[in-house]
């Protein structure tokens, strides 16, 4: 329960129990005998009225006022003071003005603390002493007694109900602060791991590649290979951007897939593509996040590259890339699979996963709550599974909301 449910529950209570009134007050207002005069009756029913109609108010909407209860007690105390100017004599058995009595001091409990709210309950018992002693009603002292005494036990019980409540709101408010606390340090942490992911395969497929490449070469050739590949890593790290300049907007999966087939064909010219198939609903094609759209390219051509860089020595060996969407237990992906017939290796092996494998392809993929399955052995290629969650779609514009914007 929060703290806005604990306002509209108390407010709700109240006007109960105002609503509780009504028979006593309807019952009263029939018996023969004196009564105290419309000028009396009018604004007392009318006041509770209103009050009655605030508090469902609250109830409804939950938007706290905390002079309500207060207008309770003044309403009750009020009300008590005044019956002995408006009574036109004395009446023979219990007026229906002692049946708000219940409701002021439960009203006092809701309003202060324990502390106040029992004086609250004082001050009113004894206003009904006063009133007792005038002669304005005729009720026997000992059930006098009594009344004053349940009147004086509403306070405390009424009090603990509502200390309860406000402090179960308390908690589930704390609560919910702590949870988007958490929330906010989960996101931090994430933004970063994807950082330091991101720059992981910068490093190793661009600048690490070019150092290779340079202390490979031997000949004028081999030198000139050497330069290209370190403008294109200085390309790469210098244009690079960060993570918040980078495009917020959804990749759909025909261009996640190109992407990735043109990375491949670059690398392998001869490399077999099968995309997945179109897919998409009304509000437009299936689409991935940016970062799985990196991660999954990034992830892809490193797998490519591996297999033409670790070939048989004087041939390069066949490459097929196959994309599908699968929906599965733990929602849409988008798989592509990266199938080699080069020489293999032990995948199950301690150190199998070499620094091309455990950052470029499975720390990218994993970094956006992707996955990653390899299979190998020595002489039978490789297989890589990537598999990366496909974005929830934009929930869809409502037509009034469209042409109120026109508007």
């Amino acid at each position: 329960m929060t703290a806005r449910s604990g306002h509209r529950l108390v407010a709700l209570v109240l006007a109960l129990a105002v609503l509780s009134l009504v028979p006593t007050v309807v019952s009263g207002s029939t018996v023969h005998g004196p009564r105290p005069p419309r000028a009396w009756a009018v604004p007392v029913v009318a006041a509770y009225g209103v009050l009655l109609v605030l508090l469902l108010a609250q109830a409804a909407h939950g938007r706290p006022r905390p002079w309500l209860p207060w207008a309770l007690v003044v309403a009750g105390d009020a009300a008590l003071v005044t019956w002995v100017l408006a009574a036109p004599g004395r009446v023979e058995q219990a007026p229906w003005v002692l049946s708000l009595s219940p409701l002021t001091v439960g009203a006092g409990a809701v309003a202060a603390g324990l502390g106040t709210a029992t004086g609250l309950g004082l001050v009113h018992v004894g206003l009904r002493a006063l009133v007792q002693a005038s002669g304005a009603w005729a009720v026997p002292p000992v059930a006098f007694v009594l009344d004053a005494l349940l009147v004086l036990v509403v306070v405390p019980a009424a009090w603990v109900a509502v200390a309860a409540v406000r402090s179960s709101g308390a908690r589930v408010e704390r609560a919910r602060v702590l949870a988007e606390e958490a929330a906010v340090r989960e996101a931090a942490a994430r933004a970063e791991e994807l950082e330091n992911a991101r720059w992981d395969a910068i490093v190793h497929d661009d600048v690490l590649a070019a150092l290779t490449t340079t202390a490979q070469a031997q000949d004028a050739a081999g030198r000139a290979e050497a330069r290209c590949a370190a403008r294109a890593a200085l390309v790469r790290v210098e244009g690079e951007q960060g993570p918040g300049a980078a495009a917020s907007a959804q990749v759909p999966v025909s261009r996640v897939w190109e992407a990735v087939a043109g990375a491949a064909l670059a690398l392998h010219p001869g490399a077999v593509l099968d995309g997945p198939a179109p897919a998409g609903g009304p509000d437009g094609e299936t689409a991935v996040d940016p970062e799985a759209a990196e991660a999954l390219l990034t992830a892809a051509t490193e797998l490519v590259r591996n297999a033409v860089r670790h070939g048989a020595p004087g041939s390069v060996p066949p490459v097929r890339l196959r994309g599908r969407l699968r929906t599965g237990a733990a929602g849409e992906r988008l798989l592509v699979e990266v199938r080699d017939a080069g020489r293999g290796f032990r995948a199950g092996a301690p150190g199998a996963w070499r620094l091309g494998l455990a950052v470029s392809v499975r720390g990218r993929v994993r970094a956006v709550d992707g996955d990653v399955h390899l299979r190998s052995w020595p002489g039978t290629g490789t297989c890589a599974l990537l598999c990366v969650p496909v974005a929830a779609p934009p929930a869809p514009l409502v037509r009034g909301a469209r042409r109120g914007a026109a508007r």
